[in-house]
């Protein structure tokens, strides 16, 4: 491990006195779980040592550090002493200024962490600890809400499991002050990381705390895919066979709603992921805002129909084949539709919206084959044929009906 060997810390025999709320705080360097740590010389206690630099561009500014490295330094620094106690934001007890050469350090003595997500989801994660692990985000969310602070953004590296097994905030760079320009936002986001509908806009909204629900939702959909970029939402239509992931998948519809009015609170988001495994879908369904409910009513229906095609012989057939006719085709087809809370009574109508609202939902699911894809009447929704009527087909339900068996398609 690299020691800290500044003057101070020499002319003090390596002891790093912190100032906190609790007094001085006096530590010995050590080893840590994660890396560097320190341990109190009175007490015992043990801490992580977080060190944030500031160091010179190469061949810039005369080896001089830049007033932006400076600045990005001190900021994560305020939010990261700002953010205050909470079983699910780390806690930073205490800062010391570090400056050796033309380097600029802040050492930040934390609460000490085991490991972060990054490292825990390398074994996989399963549904229901995904669910676990956001409803413990969310409750963090809204302790920073309360303090009047946009969190900004989540990766796996950042969240942090503590010694209480609890999982945390602990990255605060893309931090703000609630409410914050989109465009000041954009300006801190990171490599590919996800962007609410509101960042989106030419206006330069500002944003609020529905921006971070929606990012949260972003990186729940980011642990259930395993995938790191790209729709948040896009899962295989097998796995919504698997009622957890079929509950989690409709809840993301909620999160990621396009409106920030149409978002629950982080606090209602907790609340949402804590009862999701023991709440009916349709109940789900019927608590979501229409729009949501909608959108995820055509992507479940889209998500059957896919996994039909994908099996059947006359994919064509099924790409033309009504709604309620998907019902019966086969088992998987049948768990899919129930665990996305379609049951027998859902129809659509010729506009792809349902005439049963508390059971029009929205869930989009990877790429459909080419038979599948067809543009139908009411377009395309995310990569799936919508759950109306064929393109050049007439909107007679007898007319859909171009297979009355899961024989003639080859699903029996």
């Amino acid at each position: 491990m690299e020691r800290t060997e500044t003057s101070w810390s020499w002319l003090k025999g390596s002891e790093l006195r912190f100032p906190t709320d609790e007094g001085c705080v006096i530590v010995r360097e050590e080893p840590g779980r994660r890396g560097p740590g320190a341990r109190c010389v009175s007490s015992g206690a043990v801490y992580d040592l977080r060190r944030l630099s500031a160091q010179p561009p190469a061949r810039r500014c005369g080896g001089l550090v830049t007033l932006e490295a400076l600045e990005a330094v001190q900021r994560e620094v305020d939010f990261a002493q700002r953010a205050g106690r909470h079983p699910n934001v780390v806690r930073c007890h205490g800062v010391l200024v570090q400056n050796e050469g033309t380097m600029h350090s802040q050492l930040l003595l934390c609460e000490p962490c085991v490991t972060d997500l990054a490292a825990h989801i390398a074994g996989g994660l399963a549904v229901r600890e995904a669910s676990d692990v956001g409803q413990q985000l969310a409750f963090g969310l809204g302790h920073l809400h309360s303090h009047g602070i946009l969190y900004g953004g989540f990766d796996a590296a950042g969240v942090l499991r503590g010694g209480d097994g609890l999982w945390k905030l602990g990255s605060f760079g893309r931090c703000a002050l609630l409410p914050v320009a989109a465009s000041e936002w954009l300006e801190r986001r990171e490599g590919e990381m996800s962007t609410p509908p509101e960042a989106r806009s030419s206006t330069d909204d500002a944003l609020k705390p529905e921006a971070d629900v929606w990012l949260l939702g972003a990186f729940l959909g980011f642990l259930l895919s395993a995938r790191p970029s790209g729709d948040a939402l896009a899962l295989p239509p097998q796995r919504l066979a698997d009622a957890q992931v079929a509950r989690l998948w409709l809840l993301l519809h909620w999160l990621l709603a396009e409106a920030p009015e149409a978002r629950p609170c982080a606090g209602e988001a907790a609340a949402l992921l804590g009862a999701l495994q023991l709440t009916p879908p349709q109940e789900l369904l019927a608590e979501m805002p229409a729009p949501a409910a909608q959108r995820a009513g055509r992507m479940a229906i889209a998500a059957a129909r896919q996994a039909a095609a994908e099996r059947a012989k006359d994919a064509e057939a099924v790409a033309e084949l009504a709604p309620e006719r998907l019902r019966g085709l086969s088992p998987e087809i049948d768990r899919i539709l129930e665990n996305c809370g379609l049951d027998a009574a859902f129809v659509l109508d010729a506009s792809g919206t349902s005439a049963d609202a508390s059971a029009a939902n929205a869930v989009p699911a990877p790429p459909a084959p080419a038979a599948a894809k067809a543009t139908l009447a009411g377009g395309e929704v995310d990569g799936f044929a919508d759950a109306s009527t064929a393109s050049g087909a007439s909107e007679d339900p007898d007319c859909l009906r171009v297979a009355d068996s899961a024989d003639l398609l080859g699903l029996g």
